[in-house]
């Protein structure tokens, strides 16, 4: 039972990672798009993709708190008291993202939309960094809040959201018929990946030099199979946008994302923090544990189908359109 919970939590931070980052990274290019016209064209185009979904895929982080709070008490205390400036950051960024969202859309002052343009985007940047970067000092396995792995994670993470953001503007753009942003997004959708991969090879070189055990075990151990999945996936999705190919690339998008976190998770495993705190170690006790994989269970049956209804209405443009 504590393998199946600690699989819930991961399961809870992949789905922040890839659907929350599909509108991280929408926020990366609206703060990239400019002033021009075509970046006017842009920032309607992500406003309006965002509009119907932006803010439930904070439910997914919620669930992780939850889940990370009552399953393993342990390991949140441990965490969050050495982690807490960036988490911080990131509830900040989060703050300031959901309400500058709200802001842009009453703002007549142009100047005043300006702003809240700006601070929307320059949120989506702090945010990710932020969580990810927490992530990368968890996986160190000495909880610094600063230092190369934390930041090398949250860089990750920057690429991944700009890479899923473009991704699925791509698909947007073209349910919407604006062929014009089609192209202006594939652009950046491969700049985006190449980045990834640069970025992501530049990762691996400072988790061997910090931590050479998470890194044996993400190439030849249990870690593997995703790390292998996401270096295929990646460059194979960036290919399929490139050629104009639009079959499969959203899913493969998400999929190259998710082995990334699951490459990590199952590299460090049984640890929760590498060389210091176990599954065994860190999970609540066992009356705990069985109503916690009720209440899991529930969110399966009840959220999950209704999420996957609004996603699906979504993108095929039931919910809202550039008219609108």
């Amino acid at each position: 039972m504590p393998e199946g919970i600690a699989f819930v939590l991961l399961l809870a931070i992949t789905a922040y990672s890839t659907a929350g980052g599909v509108d991280f990274g929408a926020g990366i290019w609206d703060l990239l798009a400019g002033n021009s016209e075509r970046g006017r064209e842009a920032r309607a185009l992500i406003d309006h993709s965002m509009a119907p979904v932006w803010e439930v895929n904070n439910v997914w982080l919620v669930l992780a708190i939850v889940v990370a709070w009552t399953g393993f008490p342990l390991l949140f205390q441990t965490v969050f008291s050495a982690l807490y400036p960036l988490y911080a950051l990131a509830l900040l960024g989060l703050i300031l993202r959901g309400a500058f969202f709200a802001f842009r859309h009453v703002a007549d002052e142009p100047r005043a939309h300006r702003i809240a343009d700006v601070v929307f985007g320059l949120s989506s940047l702090l945010t990710p960094f932020f969580f990810a970067a927490s992530l990368g000092a968890i996986a160190s396995g000495r909880l610094t809040p600063l230092s190369p792995m934390s930041v090398a994670f949250g860089l990750v993470s920057l690429a991944a959201t700009a890479f899923s953001g473009a991704s699925f503007l791509v698909g947007d753009a073209r349910r919407y018929g604006a062929a014009d942003l089609v192209a202006y997004f594939q652009r950046r959708a491969v700049a985006a990946a190449l980045a990834l991969i640069a970025v992501g090879s530049a990762a691996l070189v400072v988790i061997g030099v910090e931590a050479p055990g998470l890194l044996k075990s993400m190439l030849a151990g249990k870690g593997l199979p995703f790390a292998l999945a996401t270096m295929v996936l990646t460059p194979l999705a960036a290919f399929l946008i490139w050629r104009g190919v639009f079959r499969w690339y959203r899913v493969l998008t998400v999929a190259a994302v998710g082995s990334m976190v699951f490459a990590w998770a199952f590299a460090q495993s049984p640890y929760l923090v590498p060389g210091q705190l176990t599954i065994d170690q860190a999970i609540a006790p066992k009356g705990t544990q069985v109503l916690l994989i009720v209440v899991a269970a529930v969110v399966v049956l009840v959220i999950g189908p209704a999420m996957g209804l609004l996603y699906y209405l979504d993108q095929r443009s039931a919910l809202e359109s550039p008219e609108s």
